[in-house]
């Protein structure tokens, strides 16, 4: 019997994940450590079918939209607005001190107070609270539409009641930094890719995630359900429709980086030295 609040796994292999290609290993030569690194986007390398150990993203393929650097260019600029390499380290600095991460960070945890409150408020009053200090946070920050706060407080909070978080791990994550780091590696694979960045300045980039994921999760499960609450999180904020449809087949992707063999979460460990025994998981308040 599963223990409470971790979801039973079936055995390997799960059919339903093999249809797409198999992992790419281009066989470079790089440290553990730069494997790791490229291993905090092994969902994009996948989502691509592209190399797991390799800043490029190859292999070339015919592509009706273009080859490599075509549709690297047309991600930069259609999900991003980058157009050059200035535009490409702005970008990853802001997701290295944290772009979605600090937003759910405030958002979350007053989200989960009113939803499992002991003593229900008919008329509100809670989350009337929440709003006002989410207001005067937005405020203080100095952002140009403090509502901005209330209206993701809102969004999140209908997102869990209606079911549309059903695919994310149990209790939810109160963090989502790898939803950041992972796409700081995507973007600086990118913006190689694209020729906006020279190969050791993406290196770089990429090689700076690993410390702050190391620290946040134990190991690539931790690492995985932060990274789908992130993104769920996100895509709520944007558009709730696609949510309800994508938030399944991203649990799926991950399930398939956990338990594929030749996937990159399963040939290199998050972390070089044993887990601790006796501290509380990313996922768990301390």
């Amino acid at each position: 019997m599963p223990a409470r609040g971790v979801p039973a796994l079936t055995t390997f292999p799960y059919p339903e994940l093999d249809n797409r290609e198999e992992d790419h290993w281009s066989g470079a030569g790089i440290s553990d450590d730069e494997l790791r690194a490229l291993a905090l986007g092994a969902f994009y390398s996948t989502r691509w079918d592209a190399y797991h150990d390799a800043i490029m993203l190859g292999p070339e393929r015919e592509h009706p939209l273009g080859d490599r650097r075509e549709l690297a260019i047309d991600t930069l600029t259609g999900a991003w607005g980058i157009t050059d390499g200035t535009e490409a380290r702005a970008s990853m600095e802001q997701l290295l001190e944290g772009m979605h991460a600090p937003l759910y960070a405030l958002v979350h945890p007053l989200v989960m107070a009113s939803i499992n409150a002991s003593e229900r408020d008919r008329f509100g009053e809670r989350a009337d609270r929440h709003r006002a200090f989410l207001r005067q946070v937005g405020s203080f920050r100095g952002m140009d539409n403090p509502e901005a706060l209330v209206r993701d407080y809102d969004i999140w909070a209908q997102a869990i009641k209606i079911g549309f978080t059903e695919h994310l791990a149990r209790p939810l994550p109160n963090d989502i930094h790898a939803w950041d780091l992972a796409r700081v590696v995507a973007v600086a694979r990118m913006a190689f890719t694209a020729g906006y960045l020279e190969a050791d300045m993406a290196w770089e980039y990429v090689m700076r995630a690993l410390p702050p994921a190391q620290r946040r999760y134990r190991n690539w499960r931790q690492f995985g359900d932060a990274y789908l609450a992130g993104w769920t999180y996100w895509q709520a904020t944007e558009d709730l429709a696609e949510l309800k449809n994508g938030g399944v087949d991203r649990r799926m992707e991950l399930l398939r980086l956990w338990t594929r063999p030749t996937s990159p979460w399963r040939r290199i460990e998050l972390n070089d030295k044993p887990e601790p025994q006796n501290e509380s998981p990313a996922d768990e308040p301390e």
